[in-house]
């Protein structure tokens, strides 16, 4: 098979990621686990709006990739 750099549009929803998006995607998910990866200011960012939401740091993964 060869690969083709064709760019595709996205339909999915855009903009920040907040309280709000993650309680229209996550309202019946049961014990979830929080995975978060990205920039350093990102990841901190989420983790802390997370657990305000009163997530406990058990639930919550993350990995900081800097040069991006």
């Amino acid at each position: 098979m060869k690969w083709t750099n064709r760019h595709q549009p996205w339909h999915g929803e855009t903009g920040l990621i907040d309280k709000e998006m993650l309680s229209r995607y996550l309202k019946d998910a049961v014990s979830p686990i929080y995975y978060i990866a990205g920039p350093p200011g990102m990841v901190k960012g989420l983790h802390t709006m997370i657990n305000g939401t009163g997530v406990d740091d058990d639930d919550i993964r993350t990995e900081e990739f800097d040069g991006y």
